[in-house]
């Protein structure tokens, strides 16, 4: 379900006709700086088509929040309070060009980082269920990304972004779950604190629901092979034309999302600017 506080309401979403394997899809060329690349995927990456579209009221409904709102099972979407916009405002991440810009502006400004800090437990507390939360990263990426999760760990320091393999659509949080437990470890809150408009793009099904069709498609020995990593492949190979749905997030709005228990990712596709976002773990609702 999606639960939509942003001023521009259901403007803010768009959705498609399903998914494609990567190398049926030309990717974007992202130049930036003085880099120039076209991303590539993981071998078993699935990607978004782009012809997306206003929502009809039929699926609209289909997306209408309900009494069974909790962490888990909705998209919640908003705008942080004004203070905070201009905390981040006079930090001045809007105008850096990297990534060490960005950490660079957070380090010689420490009481703005601190008051920054202040304000933002203060937004996130009445959300937070009375469960702990807590930050888990600043996020940077490139503009102009089709789709901008990789997993970096394994590349060197003072890797190229075209040295990135990038991870298509996914669920997050494989290490630590299955298929049955993905919806215990709640959600996150990302707040765009770049310049340009990002994007969300999300699978409306929980995990266990996903498995539940693809047990429709599947022998059993087949279905068998189905884990909590693989799940994305097997879905979007036997269920190409399930819609992705698309959220406009615009400069100082948030998401909060339990990614671990959905098919997601962030787009910078058409952007210019260097993307920033902010990103808390916890079990946030409202």
């Amino acid at each position: 379900m999606v639960h939509n506080s942003l001023p521009e309401g259901t403007g803010a979403l768009a959705i498609n006709s399903g998914t494609v394997y990567h190398k049926q899809h030309k990717a974007a060329l992202v130049h930036y700086l003085d880099e120039e690349f076209t991303p590539e995927y993981l071998d078993h990456a699935y990607v978004n088509k782009r012809d997306w579209r206003e929502l009809t009221v039929e699926e609209l409904e289909c997306l209408k929040p309900d009494e069974s709102c909790n962490d888990v099972n909705t998209v919640y979407l908003g705008e942080i309070p004004k203070p905070l916009q201009a905390c981040f405002k006079e930090l001045q991440l809007q105008e850096s060009e990297s990534r060490d810009e960005v950490f660079s502006n957070f380090e010689k400004n420490p009481e703005l980082t601190k008051q920054a800090t202040q304000l933002l437990h203060e937004f996130l507390l009445p959300l937070s269920n009375d469960k702990k939360f807590h930050f888990h990263c600043i996020g940077v990426n490139y503009p102009n990304v089709e789709l901008v999760a990789a997993n970096t760990t394994m590349l060197p320091n003072g890797f190229k972004q075209a040295d990135k393999k990038f991870l298509g659509l996914h669920n997050d949080g494989t290490q630590s779950m299955t298929i049955d437990t993905a919806h215990e470890f709640g959600n996150r809150i990302s707040i765009n604190l770049g310049k340009d408009t990002r994007y969300l793009l999300f699978v409306n099904l929980p995990i266990k629901e996903v498995y539940a069709m693809l047990k429709e498609k599947l022998n059993t020995s087949e279905l068998a092979l189905v884990n909590i990593s693989n799940i994305p492949e097997y879905f979007f190979k036997h269920f190409p034309d399930y819609p992705v749905i698309r959220v406009e997030q615009k400069p100082y709005q948030y998401y909060i999302a339990a990614t671990d228990n959905c098919f997601h990712d962030g787009s910078t596709l058409g952007s210019r600017y260097l993307d920033v976002c902010i990103v808390y773990f916890g079990s946030f609702q409202y």
